[in-house]
């Protein structure tokens, strides 16, 4: 079972990130029960779906796919939070519907394959390219503001989730740089896709950087808390992890937990690769990261030759600090692709005065002790 402690704590950013109201969020942690299982209330997966199904009744079904993406976090592990997960999917799809300019994007890799919201592909307007790809966590559902607004970035946009996670039916390994290779080859017809820039976020970032290496139309990456190095080392040398991190794992590699540490232990970039990396790279770094260490941070710094390196207290830990994160990362994608320059200068703006305000509560605070 998953356990609840971990759930509240590693969940807190995506509810963050995705703008859900911090009393809604209180008002379900509160209500939460480590005596009952996934089934009635007290239950992480019922106390999110009556949200989301009291939302879809009154049809604010983008309120819907927020609450659904909760239910079934970290991961599919049986009919309750497959349900969520269908739920998710089945109300992001009528609200794309009526706002229009959204399409989705059904792809298959012999049995497997998985799904993409996109925006702005054109075969006679052919634009440059961002990729959003989540984390190990993370549905494509989430970035619904981003699709919404695709229409004033001078970009398409195209989010999609890593392999074994949501929609997406294939298999998390070091060979998944493979899926990127194909989706990039794909919309290299209705898209520019040798101007791309991947928003990765965590492991996806991880990917990206992989991907990145190999693939010159990456032209920049967008990424916050990607692990890099010390993390797969840490996990090949059996430190333990987060229960939560190892199951989530073990779930999209399809690999039992105790045989993680086997399956990560080549998984790591070295400096030797980092220092050949060509592509841009914008990094939002937390001090606190348990997934992406400083370390890495320092690994990154001494290594990469074109590095733009954001650092903070506490990434999406709070709603101000989830906003200003995922304005920095649309800035910095939409300042590698060279367009939209009105838009990239205003988000850039906006997550400057959020990153002030921070600054300035703390010193506040520190006044007043």
């Amino acid at each position: 079972m998953i356990p609840l402690a971990e759930l509240r704590r590693f969940a807190l950013p995506h509810a963050h990130a995705q703008g859900i109201p911090a009393d809604v969020i209180d008002r379900v942690m509160r209500s939460l029960s480590t005596d009952v299982g996934d089934e009635g209330p007290g239950a992480w997966v019922h106390e999110w779906s009556s949200l989301g199904m009291a939302a879809e009744a009154r049809g604010r079904d983008l309120d819907a796919v927020r609450c659904y993406a909760m239910a079934r976090f970290p991961y599919v592990d049986g009919p309750f939070r497959q349900a969520a997960q269908s739920a998710c999917v089945e109300a992001f799809d009528r609200w794309r519907k009526r706002v229009r300019g959204i399409s989705r994007l059904d792809l298959h890799d012999g049995e497997n394959g998985f799904a993409c919201w996109a925006a702005g592909l054109s075969t006679h307007n052919r634009l440059p390219l961002i990729i959003v790809l989540g984390g190990v966590t993370g549905t494509k559902e989430q970035w619904a503001p981003v699709l919404a607004g695709a229409d004033r970035l001078g970009a398409a946009v195209v989010v999609t989730e890593l392999p074994g996670v949501g929609e997406n039916t294939l298999t998390y390994g070091t060979d998944s740089t493979r899926m990127l290779t194909y989706l990039l080859d794909l919309l290299g017809r209705a898209a520019d896709a040798s101007r791309t820039c991947v928003v990765g976020l965590s492991f996806g970032g991880h990917l990206a950087l992989r991907q990145a290496l190999e693939d010159d139309r990456i032209r920049g990456l967008a990424t916050v808390g990607a692990p890099v190095r010390d993390f797969f080392v840490r996990a090949a040398d059996h430190t333990p992890l987060p229960r939560l991190v190892n199951l989530t794992l073990s779930h999209i590699m399809r690999t039992p937990v105790d045989r993680l540490p086997a399956a990560l232990a080549d998984w790591e970039l070295d400096e030797e690769r980092l220092t050949r990396l060509r592509t841009p790279v914008a990094y939002a770094a937390s001090r606190t990261d348990e997934i992406a260490p400083p370390s890495d941070v320092e690994l990154l710094e001494r290594t990469v030759p074109h590095l733009r390196l954001v650092e903070n207290d506490v990434l999406g830990g709070r709603p101000d600090r989830a906003a200003e994160t995922r304005l920095w990362l649309l800035s910095q994608a939409l300042r590698m692709t060279g367009t939209a320059g009105t838009v990239r200068r205003a988000a850039s703006a906006r997550a400057r005065v959020l990153r002030a305000r921070h600054r300035l509560a703390r010193t506040s605070a520190g006044d007043s002790a």
